[in-house]
């Protein structure tokens, strides 16, 4: 099966030149953990930026000098088994599609492909990965997301005290449970009166990322709670 059978077509991207808060926008617009970045102007592929880029430099404001400038791409006629092994062995969770101009026909996630997975008789350990990074039900919020971060891991498992998992804790997990200082307003995230609704609640749950140094802070509350 070809990639451009499974591929969506709305185009969910960002641009550059661009800020960090216009990504994040677009991130919390559509719930989604990365996004295609383009030439203004253009529909050339110069990027990708994902939740964890933004996090690994939560200083950083321009948009150039956060997203991965090389990222895996694919094309619309290649197969869809070059896709899963690229999201399997590279741990990415968003492929641009392009032509050979590098221009963005469509995005392919892997989400895309479990609509596949869903008519074929196969055990989940033909696919699951056997290495994860589990912590203890009473490891601290901040701390876990530190382990995300240096581990660019997007979930961990959670295990009890008699070692037995417990739940897992993914990175939207703790982007819901952020908070922002009181400090931080609609203007200081470049948010005018006439927004709709979901830009303010969906921006306050990642713009923690990119205030994370100094105006948001997670509740030092175990993890299980």
């Amino acid at each position: 099966m070809k990639v451009k059978e499974v591929m969506s077509k709305e185009l969910i991207v960002t641009y550059v030149p661009g800020t960090v808060r216009d990504a994040l926008k677009t991130l919390a617009k559509h719930d989604v953990p990365g996004v295609p970045v383009l030439k203004v102007g253009t529909r050339e592929v110069v990027g990708v930026v994902t939740r964890n880029d933004i996090f690994k430099k939560p200083e950083e404001d321009q948009l150039a000098l956060v997203m991965n400038s090389d990222p895996y791409v694919i094309g619309p006629d290649d197969e869809v088994n070059k896709a899963a092994k690229l999201f399997y062995e590279k741990k990415i969770h968003i492929l641009p599609v392009v032509d050979e101009k590098r221009n963005l026909v469509g995005t392919l996630s892997p989400t895309d492909l479990l609509k596949l997975l869903v008519e074929k008789e196969e055990k989940v350990e033909d696919y699951m990965s056997k290495s994860c990074v589990p912590v203890y039900q009473e490891t601290p919020l901040p701390i876990v997301m530190e382990i995300i971060s240096i581990t660019n891991e997007n979930a961990l498992p959670v295990l009890d005290d008699r070692l037995k998992l417990a739940g897992i804790v993914t990175d939207g997990d703790l982007f819901k449970l952020s908070h922002i200082k009181e400090s931080v307003s609609k203007s200081d995230l470049g948010l005018g009166d006439d927004e709709d609704a979901w830009t303010w609640e969906g921006i306050r749950d990642v713009i923690r990322l990119y205030y994370s140094t100094s105006k948001i802070d997670l509740p030092m509350v175990p993890v299980k709670e």
